[in-house]
């Protein structure tokens, strides 16, 4: 039986967030429950979470965003990174322009994109690469975030 598209697409973005995950790992960083993110600051040691409240959206409502770290020297304000994974041709690169306006305008912390897959819509790649600005302070491919990572990124 094949698998349907939805399906598909979160065993797809789950796969782009370990490879986050695992190069958090790697760096030093210890996974902490989104509950005690905020009190775990105080540790003064790299940690993440995932799955964390960062704001209310642009059309009030709740927004969480996929993985939250600190480190107490690289990012001291706390970094977001989000992931988008799209494989295959389909309409989630229609909802870039709310994610971009939600991390320019609503999240309080400096934001990494990392966007992968190859099956965006012609021209959705270099636009969302174009809004860098505000607090999206990147947009990687798995390649370019390795890059990024390796060079002390996160």
């Amino acid at each position: 039986m094949a698998k349907q598209g939805g399906k598909v697409a979160n065993e797809t973005g789950k796969s782009l967030e370990d490879f986050i995950e695992n190069h958090l790992v790697s760096a030093g960083y210890t996974f902490i429950d989104k509950k005690k993110f905020k009190p775990a600051l105080y540790l003064e040691q790299p940690i993440y979470s995932k799955q964390v409240y960062i704001s209310r959206s642009i059309y009030d409502t709740a927004t969480y965003c996929d993985f939250v770290l600190y480190h107490p020297d690289k990012h001291p304000e706390c970094l977001i990174i989000e992931s988008k994974w799209q494989q295959s041709k389909g309409s989630v690169d229609e909802k870039y322009p709310f994610l971009v306006l939600n991390i320019q305008t609503k999240y309080p912390y400096n934001t990494v994109l990392l966007l992968d897959g190859g099956g965006y819509k012609e021209g959705a790649e270099n636009w969302i690469r174009e809004q860098v600005g505000n607090t999206l302070v990147g947009v990687y491919s798995m390649v370019e975030f390795q890059r990024w990572a390796n060079r002390g990124g996160i």
